[in-house]
């Protein structure tokens, strides 16, 4: 008979590798895990990934050492080893200027684990005639891993590497509420998916198309994208720079070759085509998905603009009372309309909306909001709250109020410690009224760069040399 500690060790290799099958594929069992247990096994979970990457990440040693830090005692050990979230766009922005992939591959490989570095360095990227060239030559080269970037609007793109495994273990938990598990005997519904935007893609959200379908749908056919083409990082990353030269007043230094001005300018019809072309979307998926059990996710604007769409044309009630409408990443500083949930529900017929907190860096888990407006934890991810002025740890007690970061412990071709922009308010110990024995986030969420105007510089964890030194190391390119 397994002791107690073997068992929370062998529940935490399951939390770690299989979340879905640690609840025995249960939604219910999910949001049920008792606390203690959950504590227990993030702790075991954190040790492990630190013992395991700790020599065998590149950058992470580097700061490891620069810190004095050999093992994992208790959480908050933690603490300084946690990235900023500028270690994934620290890169010189000449190497993407100039083409110079191969060094943009060598920078890359510091951030991952030995087996999947050396795949990285060796994948052949001398043709590559763009990021959108780049992208898919990488995704040949190393199948274990997808680099996604985020929406750059700094004009500096962060590239993230998450491995193909990570992908998979998100969509098997959001299979379970998608799917209405209880059990691994669910039968599997004929789910639709109807997604506002492009089919394929490098940015982050919609990267995860090719695991939604691979573990949501039961084919390809049931995945019916407005734009069924690719969306180009290229032209994205040009728009990220062009608005950044705009700010700085340095539109007039900028260049850009011929080639790319046609291609923006098509990019930009199309755009400016969008709300005729997505009210077309919608009223032909209207149709065609009808009383159809659908699984939508999307931003709170896209998903308020398909039901304001449909309910003009006096559509309502349109797909199944089961659908699966999800959305995430909150307001962005966007006052939301009165009744904009109402008239979502309305449209689509669905019984529920269903919010999360989540961000592209962490993707080993979303906070699902409960009836009483609160994000309850993910099993799957340690959140922390730091000081905002030192980076330093906050009491795990009480109700606390400060920079959110954490540590995704579905991660383990990276480290999972990120630190973000975001200020969010924890309750610790008092049980929220919906019956979830979760810890959660209360109140708004609110970016530091909103309330800062602008500006959000992340004083680090780590003591500023071992951080400095962390990055000189990152961004030096031998040979």
């Amino acid at each position: 008979m397994p002791t107690a500690q073997q068992s929370i060790e062998q529940k935490t290799k399951l939390l770690l590798t299989n979340p879905a099958k640690l609840v025995n594929y249960s939604q219910l069992a999910w949001h049920q895990l008792p606390r203690a247990e959950v504590q227990a096994m993030q702790l075991c979970g954190l040790q492990q990934r630190f013992a395991d990457l700790r020599e065998r990440i590149p950058v992470l040693k580097k700061l490891a050492d620069a810190e004095g830090i050999e093992h994992i005692e208790q959480l908050d050990d933690a603490v300084p080893l946690l990235f900023e979230h500028t270690v994934y766009k620290s890169y010189p922005p000449s190497l993407l200027e100039k083409r110079s992939f191969a060094q943009i591959n060598k920078w890359l490989a510091k951030l991952v684990t030995p087996q999947v570095g050396e795949a990285i360095q060796a994948a052949d990227v001398s043709a590559c005639q763009g990021l959108d060239d780049w992208f898919e030559t990488m995704d040949k080269a190393v199948p274990a891993l997808r680099i996604s970037h985020t929406s750059g609007t700094s004009g500096t793109l962060s590239f993230l590497p998450h491995g193909v495994r990570e992908f998979e273990k998100t969509f098997e938990i959001r299979r379970l509420f998608a799917w209405n598990m209880d059990g691994p005997d669910t039968p599997t519904p004929e789910l639709h998916t109807a997604y506002p935007y492009y089919r394929k893609g490098y940015l982050s959200h919609v990267r995860a198309n090719e695991f939604m379908i691979k573990v949501l749908l039961p084919d390809e056919s049931h995945f019916h994208a407005a734009y069924p083409s690719t969306l180009s990082t290229d032209m994205l990353h040009l728009g990220a720079k062009i608005r950044a030269a705009y700010a700085k007043g340095t539109l007039d230094r900028l260049e850009i070759s011929p080639e790319l001005l046609a291609r923006k300018k098509q990019f930009d019809e199309l755009q400016m085509e969008a709300p005729q072309h997505l009210a077309k979307f919608f009223e032909q998926m209207a149709s065609q998905l009808k009383g159809k059990q659908v699984y939508i996710g999307a931003t709170w604007n896209l998903l308020h603009n398909m039901a304001k769409a449909g309910l003009e044309c006096g559509l309502e009630n349109v797909f199944h009372a089961d659908s699966y409408i999800s959305t995430t990443g909150g307001a962005k500083g966007v006052v939301q309309p009165e009744g904009w949930r109402e008239d979502v529900l309305r449209f689509t017929g669905a019984k529920a909306l269903h919010e999360t907190y989540a961000m592209s860096e962490v993707i080993g888990g979303s906070h699902a909001r409960c009836e009483h407006g609160h994000f309850h934890l993910a099993p799957t991810v340690i959140a922390y709250l730091l000081d905002p002025e030192t980076s330093k740890p906050l009491p795990r007690e009480g109700r606390v109020t400060g920079r959110a970061a954490f540590f995704d412990l579905g991660a383990d071709v990276r480290w999972g410690g990120f630190i973000t922009g975001d200020e969010i308010t924890i309750e610790w110990d008092k049980p929220c009224a919906c019956g979830r024995p979760s810890q959660y986030v209360v109140g708004p969420i609110q970016r530091y760069s909103e309330k800062n105007g602008g500006d959000d510089k992340i004083t680090c964890a780590a003591t500023e040399d071992s951080h400095r030194e962390a990055m000189d190391f990152l961004n030096t390119f031998e040979g």
